[in-house]
């Protein structure tokens, strides 16, 4: 794709241009139009953001000539109709996360984007966090060697909405598993390997919302409390555990732990995206027996991970269009790619099993 070719149509009024255009935009693609189903909302936004085409027919922004890419940043239980809509048309495609609604609407999604030759990603912009890639760097590194088991906890109180919107809808996609549990599951995957078997639990503590229409009471059908527990191909065993409430800090903890040691992560926003990376080492002793070591002050950055200005998630999602745009020039599609989408699904869908049945559910890879 030439310089002159990053044209770019928008489907979704949210993160698509809260986020995402302005990423788009310090990235230099021409955003040529924008969907909403609400066609007043496509039209202010547009005109918001001089965006020159609106509407809320999907499939006329999809097919116009003058549009080379699509980010799909709707409801989750849109994505396969217009992901494949998109695919059909030739374009490439960048899809919101969770990737799929189901699991068999992710493996026909992935399938398309591997028959299309076309540069196809899923929008997992949090690996793209600077402490999400120093993490990520220190394991690579051997660090800690091989990780053997992780613990991560995330507390979540800007979540919580007495109104009913589209976190509390799990149509919408809404929910802590969706919405925070994918960055998490997506995340000790890419750390700890391929996951075999997920036991979960998922519970509503707080659903009391209003009908922002109607003003009546209405209940929440989207999980705010979320305890997973995973194994992994190399036997390694991860928990997870993410609380969406009113009546706790914003907190979020990783301790990853192998035969080298403990990475520690704190931040006020969890999710491995800023505040403080720690290591405490395992000294061995003369005698062989292990000792653990002083927990280290705060590990500095790597100078070659660049620093961008902005607010933190365009600047993650700037990192992620520069292989979007890097995986169309050559003809390749970058992780986060669809196939990481469908891994992302497969636990996703097994711990919504495992939580519905009360048993531990394997996960079966697809090839």
């Amino acid at each position: 794709m030439s310089k002159f070719g990053k044209r770019v149509g928008i489907l979704g009024s949210g993160f698509g241009t809260r986020i995402t255009a302005r990423a788009l935009r310090d990235e230099h693609w021409d955003i040529r139009g924008l969907f909403s189903r609400r066609p007043a909302r496509a039209k202010e936004i547009a005109e918001k953001l001089e965006i020159p085409f609106h509407t809320d027919d999907a499939e006329a922004l999809i097919v116009r000539d003058d549009i080379d890419a699509v980010v799909v940043a709707t409801p989750t239980s849109t994505h396969h109709r217009f992901v494949m809509a998109a695919l059909d048309a030739g374009k490439h495609v960048l899809c919101e996360k969770p990737f799929a609604y189901n699991l068999q609407e992710a493996r026909e999604m992935n399938a398309a984007g591997d028959a299309s030759g076309l540069t196809t990603m899923c929008n997992f912009e949090f690996r793209y966090g600077e402490h999400r890639l120093h993490l990520t760097r220190l394991i690579d590194e051997g660090t800690i060697g091989v990780p053997q088991s992780a613990t991560a906890t995330l507390y979540s109180a800007k979540q919580m909405t007495s109104v009913l919107d589209w976190r509390s809808q799990l149509e919408m996609g809404g929910g802590a598993l969706n919405e925070h549990g994918s960055h998490y599951l997506d995340a000790l995957r890419g750390w700890m390997g391929e996951v075999t078997s997920i036991s979960a639990q998922l519970a509503a503590h707080e659903p009391v919302r209003t009908d922002p229409e109607t003003g009546a009471e209405v209940q929440s059908d989207t999980d705010d409390f979320v305890a997973a527990t995973l194994t992994f191909a190399s036997g390694a065993i991860a928990n997870v555990s993410i609380i969406w409430s009113e009546r706790v800090p914003a907190r979020g903890d990783l301790y990853i732990t192998g035969p080298g040691g403990t990475l520690h992560h704190q931040s006020s926003n969890g999710l491995f995206r800023t505040g403080t990376i720690t290591h405490t080492p395992v000294l061995v002793m003369q005698e062989g027996r292990p000792e653990i070591g002083e927990e280290s002050p705060p590990l500095t950055l790597p100078p070659d991970i660049e620093p961008l200005q902005g607010e933190l998630m365009v600047v993650e999602s700037r990192r992620l269009l520069r292989d979007f745009e890097r995986g169309i020039g050559e003809r390749v599609s970058p992780q986060p790619n669809f196939a990481d989408g469908l891994r992302t699904q497969l636990m996703l869908d097994g711990a919504r099993e495992s939580a519905r049945t009360g048993q531990t559910v394997s996960i079966v890879e697809d090839r």
